[in-house]
This record gives C-alpha cells, sequence and structure tokens, in this order.
C-alpha cells in the first residue's frame, strides 16, 4: 500500500512538474495580424481614424466589434495612445492583469493597412491562457471585426454626396487664356488634367503673366456629356497667335455658388443642384468650376474642395 501510494504520489508530482514546465515554456509574447490593401487612399485612411469623427467612431464601434470579450477587457479604460503616423494605437486593459496594444500600421507605398495585437504575459496570466484556448482564435476574429469595420467606414465616407450651397456672390472682370473640348462625365477629369497642363505649358513657353491656378468654363452641362474651356487667368490681355489656345475675357458680376466635397464621382450632381437652384434667375455666362483644394493639395480625395459657379443676370 505505502509504494502504491508512492508511485502515486510521484505520478501526480511529475505530472504536475511536467504541466508547470509547459506553462513556464509556453510563449509569454503573443503576435496576432492581419494585413489588407485599400481600395481607396491610404491617407484617406489615415486622416479619417485619427480625426475626431475617426475617434468617436471607434468609441462607438468598441463594444459591438468586441463581442464575446466583454468579460475581459475594460471597455471605458481603453485608451488611444498619442499619434505616431502613419499609425494608431490603442492599449486595451484587461480584467486578467495583462495589456494588449492594438496598433494599426499603414504602408503607402503598397498602399496597405495591418491590424496587430501584441500582450506580453506572465506565469498566472499563462494560466488563463491556457485553459482558454479560444482566446487567441477570439483576437483574431476580433482583428478581422475591426478591419471588416474601418473599411466599411471608408466606403460610407467615399459613396456620399457632400456639397454646401453658398448663395449669391459677385465673381471679378478677369482676362484668361483658354482650351475648349468635350468630354463625357467619366473622363472629364483626366481630359481637363490634360488641357490644364497644356495651358500651363503654353503660358511659360510665352512668358505670359497667369494668376492662381487654372479652372474651367462650361458653356453647356448635358445628361451625357459637357463642353469645357479650360482656363488660365491672366493679368492682361494677350494675342496668343494660336488656333487652339484663345486669350478671352470675363466681365464678371452676380453669381450663385456650390461648393462640392470630394473627388469627382458626384460632381454631376452637384451641378444639377446648383442648376436646380437658380429657379427665375437667368444665366449669364458660361458655369466656372475652381478647385479650391486638389491633388496638388492633398492626396486624400475626401478633403478636395471644388467651387461650382453659376453667373447670373
Amino acid at each position: 500500500m505505502v509504494k502504491f501510494l508512492q508511485t502515486l504520489f510521484g505520478l501526480i508530482f511529475f505530472g504536475f512538474s511536467l504541466f508547470v514546465l509547459i506553462i513556464k515554456n509556453h510563449p509569454k509574447d503573443y503576435l496576432i495580424s492581419i494585413e489588407q490593401e485599400m481600395a481607396y487612399p491610404l491617407q484617406s485612411h489615415i486622416d479619417y481614424l485619427s480625426s475626431q469623427q475617426g475617434n468617436e467612431f471607434w468609441q462607438k464601434n468598441f463594444k459591438k466589434d468586441y463581442t464575446g470579450l466583454d468579460k475581459v477587457f475594460f471597455e471605458k479604460q481603453i485608451q488611444l495612445l498619442p499619434k505616431k503616423l502613419p499609425s494608431i494605437e490603442y492599449i486595451i486593459p484587461t480584467s486578467k492583469g495583462f495589456n494588449i496594444l492594438e496598433k494599426w500600421s499603414f504602408d503607402q507605398r503598397r498602399n496597405t493597412v495591418k491590424l496587430s495585437y501584441t500582450y506580453s504575459v506572465n506565469f498566472v496570466e499563462k494560466l488563463y491562457l491556457f485553459f482558454n484556448s479560444t482566446f487567441f482564435s477570439r483576437i483574431k476574429s476580433l482583428a478581422e471585426s475591426r478591419l471588416a469595420t474601418s473599411l466599411l467606414a471608408i466606403k460610407q465616407q467615399f459613396t456620399q454626396h457632400r456639397w454646401e450651397y453658398l448663395g449669391e456672390q459677385s465673381q471679378a472682370f478677369t482676362y484668361y487664356i483658354t482650351i475648349e473640348g468635350s468630354s463625357d462625365w467619366s473622363s472629364l477629369s483626366n481630359d481637363l488634367a490634360v488641357a490644364q497642363e497644356g495651358l500651363i505649358v503654353f503660358a511659360k513657353e510665352k512668358k505670359i503673366t497667369t494668376l492662381e491656378d487654372p479652372f474651367v468654363f462650361y458653356p453647356s452641362i448635358r445628361a451625357q456629356n459637357v463642353y469645357w474651356r479650360a482656363a488660365l487667368k491672366t493679368d492682361r490681355y494677350f494675342n496668343t497667335n494660336s488656333d487652339i489656345i484663345k486669350c478671352l475675357r470675363y466681365e464678371g458680376g452676380n453669381s450663385i455658388a456650390l461648393t462640392h466635397f470630394g473627388d469627382l464621382t458626384y460632381l454631376k450632381e452637384s451641378w444639377l443642384i446648383l442648376k436646380d437652384s437658380l429657379k427665375t434667375k437667368l444665366q449669364s455666362y458660361s458655369a466656372i468650376q475652381i478647385e479650391k483644394i486638389n491633388k496638388e493639395d492633398t492626396c486624400n480625395p475626401l478633403k478636395w474642395e471644388t467651387v461650382l459657379i453659376i453667373p447670373i443676370q
């Protein structure tokens, strides 16, 4: 009987020692990460997620994304760390004594975002993870949920038609050199960019003094296509001696205006809204389009601003 008990205690001690050895040699540092290529310019994600609106969005979605981990995470103690762009970091305290670092890393060259979770644990915390083998997979599911939520938020930003009616404004008299053309709405942006670059090159070659950035006149705006005049302001009238590039003048006067926000995806809709705002007013000159903030100022299309103007009598 004594030998049996000795053998039994020996097996128990051996099993316990083996268990402790396994736990002690269990990893103390963990890293879970997933990477996703972005459909939109990466700067849009960085600007949004690091903005007050983005922070409010994350606070709102913490509870939904952390489903199944609500008994582990202290939701109200989650902290956004000081910005170290191009990354965004959150510290997530747990009820098990260790913190988790949630880090968003942005690779502008590859246009990708990587979401990672890192945490270190001591012996007691290793015991918790050992007996909760699903914790790692739940963190992975959390990462997938958080990333999917962020992609949806950015997509919603790009699919919103954003504009602001500015009311009546006064426009100044000006001379301008111009190239005329026509485009459908899908190719309008590229065609205008080519024409405006041509004007800039022409002005430099002819040593013409220009004022401000290029803009656009629209003699005709139709449902399927538009007739346009890429324009560049000058300080006086010039004889261009060109069959393609002309120098014209705009008398100025009263107008109605609207600011279109974002890229040119919904530009057509903004023009229709402004045209509807004419009501009983009569248009006196070609409509005008001025890019106040464009890709030369920021690579985030969500921040672009384009002013649309219809001169009126």
